[in-house]
């Protein structure tokens, strides 16, 4: 049944529409009338028509740190993949960037989360987290993302969203994706170290398929020190538009990596001012491959609505790697007869479905709501971890093990509205996990099994301040599923659960100015480090995080600014193993700061287009990052900009990385090396992976927007009868 209110709405709308329909069919036909020449016709208002408008609403924050970057903050700096372009996120820092055959290493407020352990990150409709993957849970490679395709970020905070499932720990990450103009896109660059790559791309130019397009990629590059070679190719494309009350998307997402590995290189060479960029022994590989699918479709029935996820996935991920020389044999107490050098295997093969169902009720008032969303996951895993001789071939398989996951959860949220200016969010999350384990290395492929339940609560209260201000309190419970391969028959499976608090203030002024300041605290139950002489992330204790974040987005006219600050202390809450209560957690920087600046606008005409022009920088710093054993590791500063002009379709850009010069660490971790074969080890020590150096890409894009239907071109133009300015328009183009 309808609401008074509601009705009344729909008919003010419909009234409103209908008036200025009528309206302006008048002044066309006057104007038809009065016009002597076809430039008078084209003066003419267009003709009155029916448009159907489908808006893809956005969620609720449930934090006053939640954020989204939009475009423009994306293309203020240059960025090489999606995976970089994580890093405009407030309180995101990424590193492994000189390593994109592999997912990048993600931390995010005190959460070493390795290569997405701890965030929960999706493409478009596609979930990229991997079940138990043999590097680290949650491994989640998002480098066959091109920037130029991702529109905007919207970063969770916390694990406050009954939405959030598995691995939404330190929050959750989503690209939106899509081209931002219609028309045909055809980009080729050059650069420093042998840097090569073309862009290809087209969407549509068509109201329905607003959301569609596909794109093409394919790049290599030699590399500092001629070491980090490689080459990686890609495509995604998405069908999405809306039709009368559905909205739909799907989103497909293919690419292939082969890069060189040199290892990492003992800190101790680098301050003595040896070679940054050397190989360690003989080079690495790592390489990929993914098949990914992903679509949800919107229904509106009724004055409910439903909605469809679907999604599955073929990756194949393998890493020969030698990090610690001659490391193992002398730690079995023998003779360091036969290198570390492993091949490390992990082939997946994943299947989901999701279903949801949001409905107004009236508990409170008329604008409560309540959701109710059930979402399964299936995965099939073989993985493989072999140690080689020298000649290449096999030594031991320590790992040969089959998994079989099935992740099934269900989640109700509730939006109530008791008093004036004042919401509250929220709800229960159960997930169900289970495991069948098949280690081939021993037992003769006879399987282990395991399942376990885990209920979260989540919460929130928003309270409307006034002139665009809200105060924000939120709590919310999380977990990460384990290592399958840890587990033991018949375990009750062990969740990683997190309990996490934020408070806080945030604001937006129409689309001019945002800001957010917020205090947060989490608590892990079990943490995880990354262990270089097994080449995987080991169990750790129990760890505590408190901190702060701020961040604020400016666009005025031109200009416009993206800044953020985020602070976390992290420390364990326990001890096991070498790891010891209130030590730090290692690897994750405590500091996080984050600037993109931009300005864009004309520099004046050729003729009759006008020749356009921006300039961006993004600068990144991290600092406060502990090591094993009471180290401090060094701080990161990284600046990188870019400079473009524009002429039609034309676009020229020169692209500048780590313009300082600075010897960055892109990796730093704390373990004992042999590469000199002795039959002792020296004690742990720092070993580091030296970011790329200063470096220059140069890139010429043409864009083809293709020709216009006589009814946009007459709305082109009235558009221009009617601007007050240049500016104004050279937008009524788009």
């Amino acid at each position: 049944m309808t609401h008074p209110a509601r009705r009344r709405a729909s008919l003010a709308a419909l009234a409103l529409s209908l008036g200025s329909g009528v309206a302006l069919a008048d002044e066309r036909g006057e104007c038809l009338s009065a016009a002597k020449t076809q430039a008078d016709v084209a003066a003419c208002p267009p003709e009155p028509r029916e448009i159907d408008v489908a808006v893809r609403a956005k969620p609720q924050p449930r934090s006053a740190s939640e954020w989204e970057a939009d475009t423009a903050a994306i293309r203020a700096a240059p960025h090489a993949s999606g995976a970089e372009v994580l890093s405009v996120s407030p309180g995101v820092f990424v590193g492994d960037k000189g390593l994109p055959g592999r997912a990048p290493h993600l931390s995010l407020r005190g959460f070493d989360g390795t290569s997405g352990q701890d965030v929960a990150i999706f493409a478009g409709t596609i979930p990229l987290n991997q079940v138990s993957h043999l590097r680290a849970p949650g491994y989640a490679d998002m480098r066959l993302v091109m920037p130029e395709i991702v529109r905007s970020i919207r970063i969770a905070h916390g694990p406050y969203d009954p939405r959030q499932g598995d691995f939404a720990i330190a929050g959750s990450v989503h690209m939106d994706l899509g081209l931002p103009k219609p028309g045909f896109y055809a980009k080729g660059g050059l650069g420093a170290f042998g840097a090569r790559r073309v862009f290809l791309a087209f969407a549509p130019d068509d109201r329905h398929f607003t959301e569609t397009f596909a794109a093409f990629e394919t790049d290599g590059v030699d590399g500092p020190g001629g070491v980090r070679s490689g080459e990686r190719t890609s495509f995604v494309g998405q069908l999405g538009g809306a039709e009368d009350r559905v909205i739909y998307r799907a989103t497909i997402a293919m690419g292939s990596a082969r890069f060189d590995f040199p290892g990492f290189v003992p800190e101790r060479l680098v301050l003595a001012g040896g070679d940054p960029y050397q190989a360690t022994g003989p080079l690495g590989r790592d390489r990929t491959s993914q098949a990914l699918l992903g679509a949800d479709v919107i229904w509106q029935v009724g004055e409910g609505t439903v909605g469809l996820a679907v999604f599955a996935g073929k990756t194949k991920t393998s890493f020969h790697q030698n990090l610690t020389g001659y490391a193992l044999d002398v730690l079995a107490g023998g003779a360091p007869l036969t290198p570390d050098d492993a091949e490390q295997v992990d082939d997946a093969t994943t299947f989901g479905l999701g279903l949801m169902y949001r409905k107004m009720v009236d508990l409170t008032t008329e604008r409560d709501a309540i959701e109710v969303g059930m979402n399964a996951r299936i995965d099939s895993i073989d993985q493989t971890d072999t140690r080689l001789h020298e000649d290449g071939t096999i030594h031991e398989r320590p790992v040969d093990a089959t998994v079989d996951a099935t992740s099934i959860g269900a989640y109700a949220d509730l939006a109530l509205y008791p008093i004036r200016r004042v919401v509250l969010r929220g709800g229960p999350r159960l997930d169900s996990l289970s495991f069948a384990v098949a280690d081939h290395a021993s037992n003769a492929g006879l399987e282990r099994t395991s399942q376990g339940f885990h209920l979260g609560n989540k919460a929130i209260i928003d309270v409307a301040l006034g002139s665009g201000a809200h105060a924000v309190a939120s709590y919310g419970e999380g977990f990460r599923s384990p290592e399958a391969r840890e587990l033991d028959e018949g375990d009750r499976v062990p969740f990683t659960t997190v309990r996490s608090v934020e408070g806080g203030l945030r604001f937006k002024q129409e689309s001019r100015f945002r800001a957010s300041v917020a205090v947060f605290g989490s608590w892990l139950e079990h943490d995880r480090v990354f262990d270089a002489t097994t080449r995987s992330t080991i169990p750790a204790p129990g760890s505590t995080r408190v901190g702060t974040a701020t961040a604020f987005a400016l666009q005025a006219g031109p200009f416009g600014a993206n800044v953020s600050a985020t602070y976390a202390r992290a420390t364990f809450s326990g001890s096991a193993g070498e790891f010891r209560e209130g030590e730090a957690v290692p690897y994750a920087p405590s500091l996080v700061v984050r600037n993109d600046l931009f300005v864009a606008g004309n520099l004046g005409k050729v003729g009759s287009h006008s020749v356009g022009a921006r300039l961006g920088a993004g600068l990144l710093g991290a600092a406060g990052r502990a090591l094993p054993g009471g180290r401090d590791g060094a701080d990161t500063l990284t600046v990188d900009a870019l400079g473009a002009l524009t002429y039609r379709g034309l676009e020229l850009a020169v692209h500048g990385t780590n313009l300082l010069g600075r010897v960055n660490y892109d990796s730093e971790y704390v373990f004992a090396s042999n590469f000199d074969k002795q039959s002792t080890l020296r004690a742990p020590e720092p070993h580091v992976l030296v970011a790329p150096p200063r470096s220059i890409f140069v890139t010429v894009e043409l864009h083809l927007r293709g020709k216009k239907s006589d009814d946009a071109r007459n709305q082109e133009q009235y558009c221009k009868n009617q601007a007050e300015d240049e500016a104004a328009r050279e937008a009524c183009e788009d």
